[in-house]
């Protein structure tokens, strides 16, 4: 026998008791305050004293790794290849100031006319109040001038590798400053604390200045406004903080004009060329510059006070 099994009929919903969706109206919201980068102190690195001789050794090239590196080890890996290099190229004059015939058309050259004023792309930090004072570092005259122009613009300039000579001569000191390398580091990261990468950057830069390029000679009378402007440019490429620029001219002990000159002359002479996109370029760079340390090391000259002597017996 068959069984018809028959669905069930849908409910009948009456007029009267429909109900339709009810729309909610979203609370009135405040929207957020506008955002102020200059007020975030929060982003402000901590202040210390620090020493690059308390620092670990670097790693070798199979351990390096550059993004858990401390900043004092990355300070230490910059020390002591520039160190090692200065003593190898021992002394090397400045080039001379150009001598023009006339002055060229270009607009920078122009003589009663002031250059024009760089403006930050962004704020500095704030800085707390118990730590804006500093100690200005007593570093040697320049060996150029301020009026010397960093480029030559329109008819008449000179050639490239002639405005490249002039812009080195920037970095060079009248005499070798009184402060040591290590001592200078520890002052600019004391005062003016910056991360690991700004200094390995920095180190790349004076690579490629120095040894790749070989625009700026690396020597005792420039291995520290060297280190400084690519301190500096390096600061400004890759951190959202950002130091007053008459901060670290005071630290650095120079005035700010010179070292907004300086970073143009850095930034010239790397064509711009300032970004780390990829990690690997980073660390490659900051291992060229330890092995050209340690050759620097091994093929340095010996001192004239070092003479060689047979050890006598002992009897």
């Amino acid at each position: 026998m068959l069984q018809v099994c028959h669905p069930t009929p849908p409910a009948t919903v009456l007029p009267g008791h429909f109900a339709a969706p009810v729309r909610r109206t979203p609370r009135a919201m405040n929207p957020p305050s506008a955002p102020n980068p200059a007020g975030d102190a929060g982003v402000l690195p901590e202040f210390g004293s620090l020493s690059i001789r308390d620092a670990p050794s670097p790693p070798g090239e199979e351990e390096l790794d550059v993004t858990n590196m401390s900043r004092e080890t990355a300070m230490k890996i910059l020390v002591r290849s520039v160190l090692a290099l200065a003593n190898a190229a021992g002394e090397i004059p400045a080039t001379p100031p150009l001598s023009r015939p006339h002055t060229p058309s270009g607009k920078e050259n122009v003589p009663g006319t002031r250059p024009h004023r760089r403006t930050a792309s962004r704020p500095a930090t704030p800085i707390p109040a118990d730590r804006a004072q500093t100690s200005r570092t007593d570093l040697e005259q320049p060996e150029a001038h301020h009026d010397e122009p960093i480029i030559d613009i329109g008819a008449g300039a000179e050639p490239e590798y002639v405005q490249r000579a002039n812009m080195a001569r920037k970095f060079f000191s009248k005499s070798v400053p009184k402060v040591s390398l290590e001592e200078y580091c520890n002052r600019i990261q004391q005062y003016c604390p910056l991360s690991t990468g700004v200094w390995l950057a920095a180190g790349s830069y004076i690579l490629r200045l120095s040894l790749v390029d070989k625009y700026v000679p690396l020597t005792h009378r420039t291995m520290h406004r060297l280190v400084l402007a690519c301190l500096t440019t390096a600061m400004k490429t890759l951190e959202d903080h950002r130091w007053p620029q008459k901060r670290l001219a005071a630290v650095g002990g120079v005035d700010e004009m010179a070292l907004g000159r300086l970073e143009l002359c850095v930034e010239f002479l790397l064509s711009f060329d300032l970004q780390f996109l990829a990690e690997n370029r980073l660390k490659d760079s900051t291992v060229a510059l330890q092995k050209a340390g340690q050759a620097a090391v091994m093929t340095a000259r010996l001192p004239s006070s070092f003479k060689l002597s047979i050890p006598r017996t002992r009897h």
